[in-house]
């Protein structure tokens, strides 16, 4: 089937295990960039495995049948002048590569192995753990972090979206190898992930690399569930944290709107408008004119059911209630 998206022409169908497959030649570039995109994170876990997808997302990349180290995945691709990566959200993972037009073929292989078939080793699980635990300490030693996750926290409360996306330090100390074992089955299938393909190509070659590598991917027991987005606060929340830090750090944050709301687009006008940027009205009134802080700015966060609209900003801690 045909769409257009920006003015780019591409095509998608579904193989019959239920993985949605979409791709655009680009016959001016030599390169081809492929990502995979699954329905799984912070959202779909239970609070004893707070921090499962994050962790999950961190072993693809220790090794997988084919490759069975961190540095054979890595040199299979930078090797080659090319990139990988990966990240996890509250509702998506996502692995991404791209690499020069002749190397794409090899490059899908890996994906599909790091995706289907992680080797999940447990003295790399144990090394990993240290890093990740390591990762949430870090962000927490961030004020601009910080704040964030207190503002996620106020806004959500007990509910995954209050939580950090890599979880909590006593949860990620607790988890099992076995636990990752079984979250990736239920989670990773074909049936809740989108490859999407762009570059030089040919599509019937495409088409049947990607039934070779991707046709045979099942998922196993029943997939975890996203819980629905808890109520809007119905009085103010706040969250505050005392550290040493030359600046004070605040945000505020009302309920914004869906993924697909109609009206997501003013939205986000209506954020460029107020915080975005050195012509918002935000940085005009509170830096320029003021001079009351260094940083200062509005964002957005949207979900499949809810979405926060918010403003950031650090200053001089005895300006902090004349910024507020």
């Amino acid at each position: 089937m045909t769409a257009n998206l920006s003015h780019q022409e591409f095509e998608y169908y579904q193989l019959p295990n239920g993985l949605t497959v979409a791709y655009t030649p680009i016959p001016c570039v030599r390169s081809l960039a492929m990502g995979l995109y699954l329905q799984v994170g912070a959202r779909y876990e239970r609070d004893e495995e707070a921090g499962v997808s994050h962790f999950l997302e961190h072993m693809v990349f220790k090794g997988c049948q084919g490759w069975p180290t961190a540095l054979e995945i890595a040199n299979a691709v930078e090797g080659r002048g090319g990139y990988l990566n990966a990240s996890t959200s509250y509702e998506f993972t996502t692995y991404w590569i791209k690499v020069g037009a002749r190397h794409w073929r090899e490059s899908l292989k890996l994906l599909a192995s790091m995706v289907q078939r992680p080797l999940l080793d447990s003295e790399e699980m144990e090394r990993e753990r240290g890093v990740i635990l390591d990762e949430i300490a870090m962000y927490r030693d961030v004020p601009e972090d910080l704040v964030g996750q207190l503002g996620n926290k106020a806004m959500w409360g007990e509910h995954p979206l209050g939580r950090e996306i890599a979880g909590e330090l006593e949860t990620v100390a607790a988890l099992s190898r076995e636990a990752l074992r079984a979250f990736h089955a239920r989670a990773y299938r074909p049936d809740r992930a989108v490859l999407t393909l762009a570059g030089a190509m040919e599509p019937e070659v495409i088409r049947r690399a990607v039934e070779d590598e991707f046709g045979g991917w099942q998922g196993e027991g029943d997939p975890p569930e996203m819980l629905p987005a808890p109520p809007a606060p119905s009085n103010p929340r706040y969250r505050i944290a005392i550290r040493e830090s030359e600046q004070a750090h605040l945000q505020l944050a009302v309920p914004g709107l869906p993924r697909l709301h109609p009206q997501r687009f003013v939205l986000r006008l209506l954020n460029v408008m107020a915080g975005e940027g050195m012509s918002s009205r935000l940085w005009q009134r509170l830096r320029e004119e003021q001079g009351l802080t260094y940083n200062i700015g509005s964002f957005t966060n949207t979900f499949h059911d809810a979405g926060i609209l918010g403003v950031y900003g650090g200053c001089d801690a005895d300006r902090l209630f004349e910024a507020l």
